[in-house]
């Protein structure tokens, strides 16, 4: 079963795949409020799968 971590966490930017299995980034946070969860949810990743390249 996929975390929904990151989609709880910050659901403008995360979304899960069609069978549910994979969240990916729907959308790049674009405001201090959307950097400020994704930051959230990249700390808070129980896999460690979300990184920030830059």
């Amino acid at each position: 079963m996929a975390c929904h971590l990151c989609v709880d966490t910050a659901p403008e930017n995360f979304k899960m795949n069609e069978d549910d299995s994979n969240a990916y980034v729907y959308k790049q946070p674009e405001n201090d409020e959307e950097i400020e969860l994704c930051e959230e949810a990249l700390d808070a990743c129980p896999v460690n799968a979300i990184g920030n390249d830059g």
